[in-house]
């Protein structure tokens, strides 16, 4: 398990990390939609990576792999060419994945010891649980243009697809399946499948399970 200094025991870091996967839901397509542009939701973006590094622990993988994953998306930004774009999409799924299975591993350790803050832990996995198949939907978007079939009123300016993939990333993740985005193929459909049931086993399993030791403390 990653060492943890101490000046990070003191903070709430899954709930720092809570807020900016909010902060990336909520204000970036706000930012798209007024024209803000790319630079900015990847700004967004490396900031919650910054918060997921310091919720997982100060190990050097992950800090090679927070400083990989930033270089490409600036890299990306820069050339603008599909390979580099397709590259920064890998290597922030490989970091989000990175931090979803040690964050997952870190929380149920703690057995009893389970406090507001590791619930909110829980959360963050399942949040970045979403974020990660946004990403894996973004790049089977962009290797097989019209994988998803996507209205018009939710491509924003400059063809900009990333929100609409992370809206119904999550109404997949929650089954709540407005409809509205639609899968176009086999792909696309067999990964919005494998998210629904991950979706539903992590919260049967990890969350009820917290909760659950949660509540018998305080009794």
């Amino acid at each position: 398990m990653p060492h943890r200094p101490a000046a990070l025991h003191r903070l709430p870091h899954y709930g720092t990390l809570l807020a900016a996967l909010l902060l990336d839901i909520v204000l970036v397509p706000l930012l798209l939609a007024v024209g803000a542009g790319m630079p900015v939701a990847r700004a967004v973006m490396a900031v919650v990576l910054l918060a997921a590094f310091v919720a997982v622990g100060s190990s050097r993988v992950a800090g090679l792999g927070l400083l990989v994953a930033v270089a490409a998306m600036a890299i990306s930004e820069a050339l603008r060419s599909d390979t580099a774009i397709a590259v920064e999409i890998v290597l922030r799924m490989l970091f989000i994945g990175y931090v979803i299975v040690n964050m997952t591993r870190e929380i149920l350790r703690q057995g009893d010891a389970v406090t507001l803050d590791t619930i909110a832990g829980a959360a963050c996995v399942y949040m970045l649980i979403g974020l990660l198949w946004s990403n894996g939907y973004l790049l089977l978007e962009h290797l097989r243009p019209g994988s998803f079939d996507i209205p018009d009123d939710w491509r924003l300016p400059g063809n900009e697809i990333g929100p609409a993939l992370v809206f119904f990333s999550y109404v997949t993740l929650t089954t709540v399946g407005y409809g509205d985005i639609r899968t176009a193929g086999p792909a696309a459909g067999g990964l919005a499948v494998v998210e629904a049931l991950v979706g539903q086993l992590f919260l049967a399993v990890t969350i009820a399970r917290l909760v659950g030791q949660h509540l018998s403390r305080r009794g």
